[in-house]
């Protein structure tokens, strides 16, 4: 089982200290980084550890502050070897063969951090770091995309299948954060996690308390199914909060992970090595993904956007549940049967939207910034169309957001001004992050009806719940999880 191993960055004994006792329950070992320590006291941290600790001096080659020849590094790690460190950790780029020799056999981490690239020969590498008498091997790379990713993952397949020595794979940045929470898959002994928000010692690390409670990291296993929402900027996404808690909830043995691509074209390059079995689809790759699919649900082909893939024997089967997202949060307000309807946007959400809406009764047109991306809406879809330019003379009741305006990297903008707004009038925002928007706040002020992007994303989250598990999904579970995460994901 793989164990959860709390990198701690902070600068004194004392507060190293204080940070173990914090964090007893949800840390099996603690990392020590002796470089970002100022006054380091090697035998107080030992005789208050709660978990076994793995101590490093990481050199600024490797992301560390120390010199990378720095007499004092060699000495210091000598001095946790001789004072019994559980693990002790040395860089296979520095010539410190004594500290090797003296730790082998007893917790020696031979590690290779590459802060700009990823090596073409990580099965060489992992090799000769094993010869270096490596207890367990710790490979940090920088993916220059998904490509690199899986060249990783590979590895640590093979390794687990019949390696000399357990390895820690992991990909840094936001592109590897699935490394670090499908380590257990591989057999590594642990992965890292950061003490808090901000204080990550590398990059992608995750919280502990994400890692421990929402991802279970100790809990996957080679048997464990993987899904995860795939798109340009993931890593803000609630999607993974949501679906881990109902898995949680339904004791099914799944996780969800975020999958950075930088094109559609590195994450299907990239997807054996990842074995999903299902994954979301979101901006911007639900319409370009179609034409990669094996078989597509009847409802998603008329609309010409995806957002749901299901994954059996290498097959994939793609199905939209944005239509479900609309209809069921306005469902509870109104009945859109005969309902003057016009959707902002011209990208897969605004399809699937105008396309359910428009098969629910309701009377929809689609108005986009780019009049000609409105138009090919507007034509797959079967409604009227025109520029957003054109908004302030059209009469509607609801009024649907599908645009990233207004979104956690702008969010001072709106895709619609305060007087084009109507009271008594629905306004829907399918932006979830920030969770209330300028729209949404200009919109209550003028009388209209409110609704967000959250509720959206849980809605459209349940179908694909149960189209991949067969379970009936906990949406109150889903519903709560959603919150709590956009909650703690606010400055």
């Amino acid at each position: 089982m793989t164990q959860l191993c709390v990198s701690l960055t902070e600068p004194t004994s004392a507060a190293i200290i204080d940070r173990m006792a914090d964090l007893a329950d949800l840390a099996d070992l603690f990392e020590v980084r002796g470089d970002l320590v100022m006054d380091l006291d090697l035998l107080a941290i030992l005789r208050s550890r709660t978990k076994p600790i793995l101590f490093t001096c990481r050199s600024a080659s490797e992301g560390g502050r120390w010199s990378d020849t720095e007499t004092r590094r060699r000495m210091t790690l000598l001095e946790a070897v001789k004072r019994g460190f559980d693990y002790v950790d040395v860089e296979y780029r520095s010539d410190f063969m004594d500290v090797a020799v003296e730790k082998s056999g007893h917790g020696l981490v031979v590690s290779y951090h590459d802060l700009e690239g990823t090596p073409q020969d990580l099965e060489e590498l992992y090799a000769a770091m094993v010869r270096r008498g490596a207890d367990v091997v710790k490979l940090a790379v920088t993916p220059a995309g998904l490509a690199d990713v899986a060249r990783l993952l590979a590895l640590a397949a093979k390794v687990a299948n019949g390696g000399k020595r357990p390895l820690i794979a992991l990909a840094l940045g936001p592109q590897g954060i699935l490394t670090r929470v499908l380590a257990g898959r591989f057999g590594a002994p642990f992965t890292y996690a950061c003490a808090a928000p901000g204080a990550e010692a590398g990059s992608g690390q995750l919280p502990a308390d994400v890692m421990a409670r929402s991802y279970r990291v100790g809990q996957i296993t080679p048997r464990t199914r993987v899904y995860g929402v795939v798109g340009s900027d993931v890593a803000r996404s609630l999607s993974p909060a949501i679906h881990n808690a109902a898995f949680a909830a339904r004791n099914v043995d799944a996780v969800y992970v975020p999958i950075q691509a930088a094109s559609l074209e590195d994450f299907l390059l990239a997807l054996p090595a990842l074995e999903l079995s299902g994954f979301s689809v979101t901006r911007p790759y639900k319409v370009e993904i179609l034409p990669r699919l094996h078989e597509v649900e009847e409802l998603a082909a008329l609309c010409g956007s995806v957002n749901t893939v299901a994954v059996h024997d290498g097959m994939l089967r793609g199905s939209s549940s944005d239509g479900t997202g609309v209809l069921a949060p306005l469902r509870k307000r109104l009945d859109v049967k005969g309902r003057r309807v016009v959707v902002i946007g011209a990208g897969g959400a605004a399809r699937s939207a105008a396309l359910a809406l428009k098969r629910r009764g309701a009377n929809v047109s689609v108005l986009g910034r780019d009049p000609a991306k409105a138009a090919t809406v507007g034509a797959a879809v079967g409604i009227s169309h025109g520029p957003l330019a054109s908004l302030a003379g059209v009469a509607w009741d609801v009024l649907v957001n599908a645009t990233p305006v207004g979104s956690a990297d702008a969010p001072a903008e709106t895709p619609v001004p305060a007087s084009l707004l109507r009271p008594g009038g629905v306004v829907f925002d399918m932006v979830y992050d920030p969770p209330e928007t300028r729209l949404m706040r200009e919109a209550r002020s003028v009388g209209c009806t409110v609704i967000g992007g959250i509720e959206m994303l849980v809605a459209q989250a349940v179908p694909q719940f149960e189209a991949w598990t067969g379970v009936e999904a906990p949406a109150e579970a889903m519903e709560q999880a959603a919150l709590a995460a956009s909650r703690e994901s606010r400055p």
